[in-house]
């Protein structure tokens, strides 16, 4: 399938500017975390994180260069890769999620998101997400 490629937005293009003033660092990420206090069924809360981003356009923005021009598209949703960490407490969560928030996101062609499942020892659970600030 061909692809379309669009101009960066008119809020996109600070962001990306500062992206390439402050490269390799987390200045746009995004970062939380859902905590869910019953038993999580990590295949259906898989699912549904696919479902999401399958139906979100938004989720699914890539960046491309050309000609040192930033452009954006919008990929076809293709299952991706969301692991699994157990935690042993919500501290250990808190910790985890700020170094997720410190950890660099911009790639050219990639996701500009990762989600990472986590387990605590009682069965409860969540997702990390961190988003990169170009999805608007």
């Amino acid at each position: 399938m061909k692809q379309e490629f669009y101009e960066l937005t008119n809020p996109q293009k600070p962001i990306w500017l500062t992206e390439q003033y402050f490269t390799d660092t987390a200045v746009n990420t995004i970062c939380g975390y859902t905590f869910i206090t019953d038993m999580v069924d990590f295949e259906v809360l898989k699912k549904a994180i696919y479902e999401m981003v399958k139906s979100n356009d938004g989720m699914r923005l890539k960046i491309k260069i050309k000609n040192n021009i930033p452009s954006q598209y919008i990929s076809d949703f293709e299952p991706f890769y969301i692991p699994t960490i157990e935690l042993s407490s919500k501290e250990e969560l808190e910790k985890k999620a700020l170094e997720v928030a410190n950890t660099p996101l911009f790639q050219v062609d990639e996701t500009l998101f990762q989600f990472i499942l986590f387990k605590l020892p009682d069965d409860s659970g969540g997702f990390i997400i961190s988003v990169h600030h170009l999805i608007r």
